[in-house]
């Protein structure tokens, strides 16, 4: 049996986003598939145990000692006592985008999407000289590079020319929904239509193109409301001042950083789930509203239009007119109802054991 190291030295627990929930049930779905040839050993902060305490119960963790506090405590320990620790190990999955300079081992990278280098003015100038030069060291010198979507894979290429057969693709998956009282759904929607933004504000995910957006639809329909929810971002003043500008403020709710509870329930009872972003790497938002039957207007724009499929409105990004009417074409329940059952149709593509099986079978094309 061959021993596989895991760096999650990077996985700030509840900071990091959607590559905490990628990397990690990627983790519990190679556990559960359990294969006879591999097992995992994993490097982590205290941190990660305290908030995911099954990951402890269900692999080997060797837990790093205190650092310093913020990223470059993290950096140092990576480059440091990583290498030390694993030593042993022949090779190393690096998820968290970079290989440290330290590390000795045979290594698998997980790039998850290739901002820094295709928006580098979305970063700070220490980050983006940072990002700059490890991610193109790091993908030189994995064995393998694992990410998400077909459209990363092609950035990949075009950016770094990584060749096809250093590529792994291996996606999100869902769980799939849990089935609720479709009296209850009724009329939880029925209280006002309502469109659902779940996105920290980044510049590149276009919050100020779907209030435009929404000012049209809202003049139309007085009764709509719209929902932003994330943590604050670099746009987030802009946008609260956009909101006033608009006089949209009794229409439009911004209520942060909310409990996973809460999220679900504010997509079970949103009318669709709007994502204007111009640049994902998968694109999670789009694959839980069209698992949750939820009606669904993405961009044609980074990894959408592949994971949305026709299950959904394509709209092209940074164009809030053509965002508008897709948003009213949406509230016509039989366009609705349509586009509802095409999501749940196409979100059984998606499942976290697939995707497991996707990353056993690079470990094991990583070790030959």
């Amino acid at each position: 049996m061959e021993t596989i190291g895991v760096n999650l030295l990077w996985l700030d627990p509840g900071v990091v986003g959607g590559s905490e929930e990628y990397t990690l049930s990627l983790l519990r779905a190679v556990h559960d598939i359990d294969p006879l040839d591999l097992e995992l050993q994993l490097f982590a902060r205290r941190s990660l145990l305290a908030h995911h305490p099954d990951i402890g119960q269900r692999f080997e963790v060797v837990t790093a000692p205190r650092m310093p506090a913020g990223k470059v405590g993290r950096i140092l320990a990576e480059h440091t006592w990583l290498a030390q620790r694993s030593g042993a190990v022949r090779l190393v999955h690096h998820a968290g985008g970079v290989i440290p300079s330290g590390t000795r081992n045979e290594s698998v990278l997980s790039i998850l999407d290739l901002q820094p280098l295709d928006m580098p003015e979305n970063f700070g100038t220490t980050k983006r000289r940072w990002l700059g030069r490890m991610i193109p060291r790091s993908v030189e010198r994995a064995r393998l590079v694992v990410v998400p979507s077909a459209f990363t894979a092609l950035r990949l290429n075009e950016l770094l020319d990584v060749p096809d057969h250093k590529v792994r693709i291996v996606p999100f998956g869902i769980e799939p929904a849990v089935r609720i009282d479709d009296d209850t759904e009724q009329r939880a929607r029925a209280i006002s239509p309502m469109f659902l933004y779940p996105a920290i504000a980044y510049p590149h995910k276009r919050h100020l193109d779907l209030l435009d957006a929404f000012e049209e639809v809202h003049r139309q329909h007085p009764d709509t409301e719209l929902v932003l929810t994330g943590g604050p971002g670099p746009l987030t003043a802009e946008i609260t001042t956009r909101i006033q500008k608009l006089a949209l403020g009794p229409a439009v709710t911004m209520p942060g950083r909310i409990p996973r509870r809460e999220l679900l329930s504010l997509y079970r009872r949103a009318t669709a789930v709007v994502v204007p972003s111009e640049y994902e790497g998968f694109g999670l938002p789009a694959l839980e509203a069209m698992n949750l039957g939820i009606a669904l207007i993405a961009a044609d724009a980074g990894s959408l239009p592949e994971v949305v499929g026709d299950a959904g409105l394509i709209v092209p990004p940074r164009d809030p007119d053509a965002l508008a009417k897709a948003m009213t074409s949406v509230l016509d329940p039989r366009t609705n109802d349509e586009l509802s059952a095409r999501g749940k149709q196409r979100a059984r593509l998606f499942n976290w054991q697939g995707s497991g099986e996707a990353l056993i079978s690079a470990y094991r094309d990583a070790l030959e």
